[in-house]
């Protein structure tokens, strides 16, 4: 904590925490004096055929109409998945006080998804004193084409939210850090 790396003081605008409890406990009240304070994880859903995954992931075996293939850090899912894990590695470059090994990322075939990629994110604060707790979901459904890696409208989002960075008047350009 302290704040202070290389000389240069941090205020950062938003901690996100999901390693554990107990840190909330020790640090929440510290962290809550300089940022807001949220969990993160990202789900990825698609149809099996829309996967193109490696060996150990790409050998789990379907259970159900739902299956979760894979659920933890970001960081052990990219390697066995590294055409499917683009949005959680987004997300953990985005959050870098997070990172790899704090985003939590779910990987999910749905075989209902034939013709779609479902992404939610999911942030959700300490609870209050009432055990209720700040939650913030986003649900995004992406028409992709049947057994497609990617969603029919990933790269016109993706080039507008660029041009959108770069238009920023306060601080133009592309700025993770």
């Amino acid at each position: 904590m302290g704040g202070v790396k290389g000389g240069k003081s941090r205020h950062p605008d938003l901690v996100v925490e999901v390693a554990h409890p107990q840190i909330i406990h020790e640090f929440g009240a510290q962290i809550l004096r300089h940022a807001n304070l949220l969990s993160l994880r990202v789900t990825m859903a698609t149809h099996p055929d829309g996967f193109r995954l490696q060996e150990p992931l790409a050998s789990v075996h379907i259970t159900g109409p739902r299956t979760v293939l894979y659920e933890g850090p970001v960081r052990g899912l990219c390697p066995f998945a590294p055409r499917n894990s683009n949005t959680m590695a987004a997300a953990a470059l985005a959050a870098p006080s997070l990172g790899f090994d704090n985003v939590i990322g779910v990987l999910v075939a749905d075989l209902s998804l034939t013709d779609m990629h479902v992404v939610d994110v999911e942030l959700k604060g300490p609870p209050s004193p009432t055990g209720r707790s700040f939650t913030v979901h986003t649900h995004r459904e992406n028409p992709a084409e049947p057994g497609a890696v990617t969603g029919s409208a990933t790269v016109t989002a993706f080039w507008r939210s660029l041009l959108g960075c770069c238009q920023l008047s306060s601080r133009p350009g592309i700025h993770l850090c």
